[in-house]
């Protein structure tokens, strides 16, 4: 997946965009503006209808979650494991 990242980066090297991640939004509702400044729209506040639809630790709802945590372990993604916010 990350060496797609880089192949579509380089391909759209020669056009206007932004990068942006979905956990920066969560954790910075800010980066909403600058989205709307790149897009060249008026700021206005933003919300969601979504809903977090599951409570307590992601270990109770992950069936394999032994697999799961072993998988990830050292890697990038493993700060997500823990991360109970989104």
């Amino acid at each position: 997946m990350d060496q797609r990242v880089l192949e579509a980066l380089e391909y759209f090297s020669s056009t206007r965009h932004i990068s942006l991640y979905y956990e920066d939004l969560v954790k910075n509702r800010t980066k909403l503006v600058d989205v709307q400044d790149f897009l060249r729209l008026p700021q206005m506040e933003l919300t969601s209808r979504q809903v977090k639809i599951h409570e307590g630790p992601l270990s109770e709802h992950i069936k394999n979650w032994d697999d799961v945590n072993k998988a990830l372990r050292g890697t990038m993604y493993e700060k997500f494991l823990h991360y109970n916010d989104y």
